[in-house]
């Protein structure tokens, strides 16, 4: 049986006794030797202690290591299933979540799968019930997305606008009556078909041809604010009664105010840009690293121009949304949205 250790007070004990007896048997040594002796014999009862120790840690790793290695081995049997199952588990919902990016990919070929390849289209309209069933909730089945995957961008400026495509005869007349260039841009493809639906991609938008529809909706933007935002959900605006610069949009729970309100306003408002779907937020662009003040919305992204004065015509741009989802250029880094700053009721 194992020699139980003392305790702090016994061995102070131990020690004024052991003291006290060399006192007795030695009264003729002078302290310091007294203490010596003692110092000396307290080291052999923690030697005693080590050794004692040192013993039982052996005879502990001797039997752990006698343990029957089929015993581990059945152990390590029932926990396989389980592990297993696990694992298939956290690869599905890998794919599961690959596929909900559009980024699943193609066996064959490494590369990911386009965003075209969702469902049928469904006609949308401009207006609140038709373009949105609730906040959040579009009545597109799927994105049209990148139209073309493979395009890369190192085809000159000057290239590209010395084979510039013609405009669909479907979308010309749409084009001149909404603000032509300065609203779409150049057109950067050809009339397109996709999942039934002609189509053709411009610098700044996706014009979308629809002729099942009535007057004036044969022709649509697409939502390339959404598509590129990849859906994010950005801070809600804290409700306030709109006034005349400053608005707010119950549909999607943001506002717009100032030069942005002006511009969407006398340029086509919910019909050529959707809803305001963030705040006003600051974004790096790809390459110069620069920074702007933008805001998206469903159909575009409102850019503001600080090196022009406010009055200049060309203060408020808009980004080339459909260039970089056509191209599958490098998105700007958008910063932390910041949370919008309450307005005070009345």
């Amino acid at each position: 049986m194992a020699e139980r250790p003392y305790n702090p007070d016994e061995q102070a004990l131990f020690e004024r006794e052991f003291e006290q007896r060399l006192r007795e048997e030695l009264p003729h040594l002078r302290e310091e030797e007294i203490r010596a002796a003692a110092q000396r014999a307290a080291e052999r009862e923690l030697e005693l202690r080590r050794e004692l120790l040192r013993e039982q840690l052996e005879s502990e790793v001797e039997e752990a290591a006698a343990e029957d290695p089929e015993t581990m081995r059945e152990e390590a049997n029932r926990e396989a299933p389980s592990k297993l199952l696990i694992g298939i588990i956290l690869l599905i919902l890998l794919l599961f979540l690959l596929a909900a990016l559009g980024r699943l990919p193609t066996l064959g070929t490494g590369e990911a799968t386009p965003a075209l390849a969702g469902g049928p289209l469904q006609p949308q309209f401009a207006s609140p019930e038709a373009t949105m069933t609730a906040r959040g909730s579009l009545t597109d089945d799927a994105p049209i997305g990148r139209a073309n995957p493979d395009a890369r961008t190192n085809v000159s400026f000057g290239e590209e606008r010395a084979a510039l495509p013609p405009i669909g005869a479907m979308f010309q007349t749409f084009y001149d009556h909404n603000g032509g260039l300065r609203i779409f841009g150049y057109p950067l493809s050809p009339v397109l078909e996709v999942r039934g639906r002609q189509v053709q991609w411009f610098e700044r938008a996706r014009l979308e041809y629809w002729p099942e529809n009535p007057e004036p909706y044969t022709v649509q933007l697409g939502l390339v604010g959404r598509e590129y935002t990849d859906y994010r959900d950005f801070p809600d605006a804290q409700f306030f009664p709109s006034t005349a610069d400053h608005w707010f949009f119950p549909e999607t729970s943001q506002s717009v105010e100032g030069e942005f309100l002006r511009f969407w306003q006398t340029n086509g408002g919910l019909r050529i840009f959707g809803y305001p779907i963030s705040e006003r937020l600051v974004e790096i662009e790809p390459g110069s690293r620069r920074w702007k003040t933008v805001q998206y919305f469903e159909r575009a992204r409102f850019e503001l121009n600080t090196l022009v004065p406010p009055d200049h015509p060309e203060r408020i741009q808009l980004g080339l949304l459909g260039r970089a989802l056509y191209l599958n250029e490098e998105k700007a880094q958008i910063l932390a949205a910041p949370q919008p700053t309450p307005m005070p009721l009345p």
